[in-house]
């Protein structure tokens, strides 16, 4: 191969890496039902779920010992609150064991979106959570368009655009 022909190549193939990298993999939901059917908030009352035809939903795993949990919230309620009005749903999914450790963490975040509590961890378990907070946006075909375990303001940053392109 002459270097001008090994150059093209490599030109090429980072090319296609960058055309790849700006198109989220879209993953279906497990089951095809909403995936937080069936949960409910610390004082036990259902967690209204909208449909998920039709809706831009996202769901965030935290627990109240988590630190980058902590760093999250205050980025997710600001992406709530500049996107609700354009359909965004978030809902916060609370995996601690401890609801009293749980509750005391949400009244100090004090965010606008709705909790749920995956007290028998089977939400945790469908989605194979390894890590704190897992954050997961889902447009509104059901399917999974980004997932970030950890926070990261990069991350966030591409979970805003994801957001912005899928609601306006």
């Amino acid at each position: 191969m002459t270097a001008l022909s090994r150059r093209a190549f490599l030109l090429g193939g980072a090319g296609a890496l960058a055309a790849c990298a700006g198109t989220p993999e879209k993953l279906p939901v497990p089951d095809n039902v909403h995936p937080l059917a069936g949960l409910a908030d610390f004082s036990g009352a259902p967690v209204p779920t909208p449909p998920m035809l039709g809706t831009v939903t996202l769901i965030d795993f935290w627990a109240s010992w988590c630190a980058p949990c902590r760093q999250a919230f205050p980025h997710l309620d600001q992406l709530f609150r500049t996107y609700q009005g354009d359909g965004l749903d978030v809902i916060a999914v609370s995996v601690d064991d401890d609801p009293v450790a749980a509750r005391r963490f949400w009244a100090s975040m004090r965010p606008h979106f709705k909790v749920a509590w995956d007290k028998t961890g089977a939400v945790r378990a469908r989605f194979n959570l390894q890590g704190l907070p897992t954050t997961m946006l889902f447009d509104a075909e059901g399917f999974i368009v980004q997932r970030n375990e950890g926070f990261d303001l990069t991350d966030h940053r591409l979970l805003e655009e994801h957001v912005h392109r899928l609601l306006r």
